[in-house]
Protein backbone atom coordinates (compact mmCIF):
# COMPACT_ATOMS: atom_id res chain seq x y z
CA UNK A 1 0.00 0.00 0.00
CA UNK A 2 1.33 3.34 -0.95
CA UNK A 3 1.01 6.43 1.81
CA UNK A 4 2.10 9.54 0.75
CA UNK A 5 1.55 12.67 3.68
CA UNK A 6 1.19 16.11 2.44
CA UNK A 7 0.69 19.65 4.15
CA UNK A 8 -2.92 20.34 3.70
CA UNK A 9 -4.56 23.98 4.35
CA UNK A 10 -4.63 25.62 7.81
CA UNK A 11 -0.95 23.90 9.22
CA UNK A 12 -2.80 20.12 9.21
CA UNK A 13 -1.05 17.51 7.76
CA UNK A 14 -3.04 15.07 5.89
CA UNK A 15 -2.01 11.08 4.61
CA UNK A 16 -3.23 9.70 1.75
CA UNK A 17 -3.99 6.20 1.68
CA UNK A 18 -3.68 4.42 -2.11
CA UNK A 19 -4.28 0.42 -0.95
CA UNK A 20 -4.47 -1.83 -3.61
CA UNK A 21 -6.89 -4.88 -4.99
CA UNK A 22 -8.68 -6.92 -2.20
CA UNK A 23 -8.91 -5.70 1.31
CA UNK A 24 -9.68 -8.81 3.50
CA UNK A 25 -8.81 -9.26 7.52
CA UNK A 26 -5.26 -9.95 6.57
CA UNK A 27 -4.87 -7.46 4.70
CA UNK A 28 -5.99 -4.99 6.77
CA UNK A 29 -3.68 -5.93 9.77
CA UNK A 30 -0.85 -3.61 7.18
CA UNK A 31 -3.25 -1.13 7.60
CA UNK A 32 -4.45 -1.33 11.39
CA UNK A 33 0.30 -1.32 12.10
CA UNK A 34 0.03 1.91 9.98
CA UNK A 35 -2.87 3.87 11.62
CA UNK A 36 -1.80 2.68 15.08
CA UNK A 37 1.98 4.64 14.17
CA UNK A 38 -0.36 7.41 12.26
CA UNK A 39 -1.69 7.79 16.01
CA UNK A 40 1.40 7.63 17.93
CA UNK A 41 2.94 10.31 15.66
CA UNK A 42 -0.19 12.34 16.08
CA UNK A 43 -1.12 12.09 12.78
CA UNK A 44 -4.66 11.87 12.59
CA UNK A 45 -6.35 13.34 9.05
CA UNK A 46 -6.41 10.40 6.87
CA UNK A 47 -7.59 10.24 3.30
CA UNK A 48 -8.68 6.76 1.96
CA UNK A 49 -8.49 6.44 -1.84
CA UNK A 50 -10.53 3.45 -2.73
CA UNK A 51 -9.69 3.59 -6.44
CA UNK A 52 -7.70 0.79 -7.08
CA UNK A 53 -10.11 -1.08 -4.39
CA UNK A 54 -11.84 -4.29 -5.96
CA UNK A 55 -13.43 -4.75 -2.92
CA UNK A 56 -13.45 -5.03 0.83
CA UNK A 57 -14.58 -7.01 3.74
CA UNK A 58 -17.47 -6.54 5.72
CA UNK A 59 -15.40 -7.02 8.99
CA UNK A 60 -13.43 -4.35 7.74
CA UNK A 61 -15.73 -1.72 7.07
CA UNK A 62 -16.53 -2.40 11.13
CA UNK A 63 -12.56 -1.87 12.04
CA UNK A 64 -12.49 1.37 9.50
CA UNK A 65 -15.04 2.68 11.59
CA UNK A 66 -13.68 2.06 15.37
CA UNK A 67 -10.28 3.63 14.10
CA UNK A 68 -11.88 6.93 12.80
CA UNK A 69 -13.54 7.05 15.96
CA UNK A 70 -9.89 6.66 17.74
CA UNK A 71 -9.05 9.81 15.29
CA UNK A 72 -11.96 11.86 15.57
CA UNK A 73 -11.52 11.63 19.28
CA UNK A 74 -7.93 13.29 18.62
CA UNK A 75 -9.35 15.93 16.55
CA UNK A 76 -8.60 14.05 13.21
CA UNK A 77 -11.06 12.31 10.76
CA UNK A 78 -10.78 9.37 7.71
CA UNK A 79 -12.21 10.53 5.10
CA UNK A 80 -13.19 8.56 1.57
CA UNK A 81 -12.57 9.08 -2.44
CA UNK A 82 -12.73 7.33 -5.43
CA UNK A 83 -15.78 4.73 -4.02
CA UNK A 84 -17.11 2.54 -6.59
CA UNK A 85 -20.46 2.34 -6.77
CA UNK A 86 -20.30 -1.49 -5.71
CA UNK A 87 -17.73 -0.70 -2.58
CA UNK A 88 -20.11 2.17 -1.96
CA UNK A 89 -22.77 -0.53 -1.60
CA UNK A 90 -20.65 -2.62 1.11
CA UNK A 91 -19.83 0.08 2.87
CA UNK A 92 -23.66 1.33 2.99
CA UNK A 93 -24.63 -2.80 3.65
CA UNK A 94 -22.81 -2.19 6.72
CA UNK A 95 -25.69 -0.44 8.72
CA UNK A 96 -24.15 2.50 10.03
CA UNK A 97 -21.98 4.36 7.80
CA UNK A 98 -20.08 7.61 9.86
CA UNK A 99 -17.71 7.95 6.92
CA UNK A 100 -17.41 11.16 4.15
CA UNK A 101 -16.95 10.67 1.00
CA UNK A 102 -15.34 12.65 -1.89
CA UNK A 103 -14.97 12.50 -5.72
CA UNK A 104 -11.31 13.76 -5.61
CA UNK A 105 -8.31 14.27 -3.14
CA UNK A 106 -8.50 17.65 -3.57
CA UNK A 107 -12.46 18.01 -2.60
CA UNK A 108 -11.62 15.70 0.88
CA UNK A 109 -7.84 17.54 1.21
CA UNK A 110 -9.91 21.39 1.19
CA UNK A 111 -12.80 19.75 3.41
CA UNK A 112 -9.73 19.09 6.47
CA UNK A 113 -9.40 23.05 6.31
Amino acid sequence: MKIQAVEAVKDKKVSFFLPNGEIDEQGFEKIEVLLKQMIEQGDVNIILDLSRVSHINYKVVGWLIDYQQKFKKFGGDIKLVNVSPYLFDILRLYGFYPFEVYPSRRAALKSFA
